[in-house]
């Protein structure tokens, strides 16, 4: 085994370059460029490639992930089969060698990032990812047709060019299309949402799909995925949100330190208008360093939900009674302290 910190683009070509007749490649995420270097090897030395990746609406649109470069790889007869929540990155070459670790088949995964890559040529070694990875080619088949096509591309690149020319829909957003070998779960019908007071910034929450709040003591927020503002003057919540990203920003060097954020330009640009926004009407002067949230909006609330007193700090509430109250709604914690009260 040997472990590679750096120049991982150069040492994953190198053993590409050696195949002569097979490879396998899973990787979450890929590049064009890199899939470019891939079909030249593919394309010269008529090497059967196959590759198992994600196929996620978001990450297409923050360009973590080129629907051009899963075109690019069809077109020169690459075998592509989509797995949900895949992490895993293996290359296998030739059933002989093979590279672990990391780094996803983009130019960030091996160029810019924080990556390695493990490489293994111990055949009793390489044995165990091989098994691994025909394992995942004939359990996706198994599951469905999960074969990526042409036809699948271009409906995306069509689905996307109407989310970026205004259609956000929450749905939109989150599609994520492929093979799901998760055995069954039971779900949460009623998840937890953060509720926190939003004050003079709730305009521009609503109107960039942004929030952000002091990194301190004070303000750090439990973990979430769900999150809802409390306006002023009685605390009502009017919608639920989402929470797709989270990140800090120094905000003396803020202009600079966005720019390295893995997000697309819009978001950028709505991150940009909120932080402008906000200094106008509410300055950024309780810490040096904020964290930010980009946020999509999973629903309206016409009820009017509000907490009998709208005091500072963040509460936690069932989504489902937040839906379904209308007036006063009572914390997961009110809630279960009414219950133990009633069974006394």
């Amino acid at each position: 085994m040997e472990l590679f910190k750096n120049n991982l683009e150069k040492e994953l070509f190198k053993g590409l370059q050696m195949c002569k007749e097979k490879i396998i490649i899973i990787s979450p995420f890929m590049s064009l460029n890199i899939a470019e270097k891939l079909v030249q090897i593919v394309k010269d030395k008529n090497i059967d490639c196959k590759i198992i990746t994600r196929f996620d609406r978001k990450s297409f649109i923050e360009k973590a992930s080129s629907l051009d470069a899963l075109k690019l790889l069809i077109e020169n007869g690459v075998q592509i089969l989509v797995l949900k929540d895949l992490h895993s990155k293996v290359y296998i070459m030739d059933n002989k060698r093979c590279f672990v670790g990391s780094a996803n088949f983009t130019n960030k995964g091996l160029n810019i990032n924080h990556e390695i890559l493990l490489l293994f040529d111990e055949i009793a070694e390489v044995e165990e990812f091989n098994s691994y990875a025909n394992e995942l080619l004939t359990s996706i088949k198994e599951f469905g047709d999960w074969l990526l096509t042409i036809e699948r591309i271009q409906s995306e690149k069509d689905t996307i060019e109407d989310y970026e020319e205004g259609q956000k829909q929450k749905e939109k957003i989150s599609d994520s299309w492929g093979a799901d070998l998760r055995s069954e779960e039971l779900v949460d019908e009623s998840p937890i949402v953060l509720s926190v007071p939003a004050g003079d910034t709730i305009h521009l929450i609503g109107r960039y799909c942004v929030h952000a709040h002091p990194i301190s003591s004070g303000y750090n927020y439990t973990p979430t995925e769900y999150i809802a503002f409390r306006k002023a003057k009685g605390g009502v919540m009017d919608k639920i949100y989402f929470i797709d990203k989270k990140f800090p920003l120094e905000m003396k060097e803020w202009r600079n330190e966005i720019e390295k954020i893995e997000i697309s330009d819009k978001l950028k640009e709505n991150v940009i208008n909120y932080i402008v926004n906000r200094y106008r009407d509410f300055e950024f002067d309780k810490a040096l360093k904020y964290k930010f949230y980009l946020l999509s909006l999973l629903c309206d609330l016409p009820n009017e939900p509000h907490p009998q007193a709208n005091n500072a700090g963040g509460w936690f509430y069932r989504m489902k009674d937040l839906k379904e109250s209308s007036g006063h709604v009572y914390t997961v914690r009110q809630k279960e302290k009414n219950y133990s009260m009633s069974k006394e």
